[in-house]
């Protein structure tokens, strides 16, 4: 490789990582493996294609954590200021994709660590109205009434959980309308995650599988065919 090349190519590298090597630089970003967002033939999944509303599920950092993909319909606010349940604080950057309204998060609640497992899921995204939250567009944990905001860094409104679900960073390649998963904002549980729920992950991943860091691709699927039952209130 030529140097004019290889300084294009670190170029586009930079300006790739945005504010998340901007981020990484004060503590706020942990770096995970790099991993394109795919459907279930392995094509990438485009922004524009993402129903609002729809409750996607995929699996990062590990191969056993699931997370949430959601297409809000709107933008997500950006530069949001959060705090973990150390109080250690962080800014969540916003949406990304087409309008900035693609977000994800961890789906494993912070509260008791409920999560959406093969055979139900008590922790769900609400586009329409929330009886317990009382409003609409918010991520809603029945185990414990735990309520977060997804437009705000999944911002806790309400519940005994003490901090928002771990954000999940995106980078979008505006150009191929590809997005991939290269981190996470916040707090995060998951060793206490693998130890509350060995069996089921044995179970679920084959034994010790889960705790593999995902790489390449993590494929994402509709919550509403990944679990058996979908537990709203």
């Amino acid at each position: 490789m030529d140097r004019r090349n290889f300084v294009k190519l670190c170029g586009s590298f930079l300006a790739m990582l945005g504010t998340h090597a901007a981020a990484a630089q004060t503590g706020t970003f942990k770096p995970y493996e790099r991993v394109k967002l795919v459907n279930a033939q392995g094509a990438a999944i485009r922004s524009r294609h993402l129903v609002p509303g729809t409750n996607y599920l995929f699996h990062y950092p590990f191969a056993g954590t699931p997370c949430f993909l959601l297409n809000l319909g709107k933008p997500a606010m950006a530069n949001v200021a959060l705090a973990t349940a150390d109080k250690q604080s962080y800014v969540w950057p916003g949406g990304a994709g087409a309008g900035s309204a693609i977000v994800a998060f961890s789906a494993i609640c912070p509260h008791q660590l409920s999560y959406p497992g093969k055979r139900q899921s008590f922790i769900n995204y609400r586009a329409d109205l929330s009886p317990v939250a009382g409003r609409k567009g918010v991520i809603v944990c029945c185990a414990h009434h735990s309520v977060f905001d997804p437009a705000q860094g999944a911002k806790v409104i309400s519940g005994p959980v003490e901090q928002p679900l771990t954000a999940i960073a995106l980078d979008y390649d505006a150009k191929a309308d590809e997005l991939h998963a290269v981190g996470i904002y916040g707090g995060e549980r998951f060793e206490d995650f693998f130890s509350a729920y060995k069996h089921e992950l044995n179970e679920e991943f084959g034994r010790g599988v889960a705790r593999d860091p995902a790489v390449g691709t993590a494929e994402v699927v509709p919550l509403a065919e990944y679990t058996g039952q979908m537990i709203e209130c």
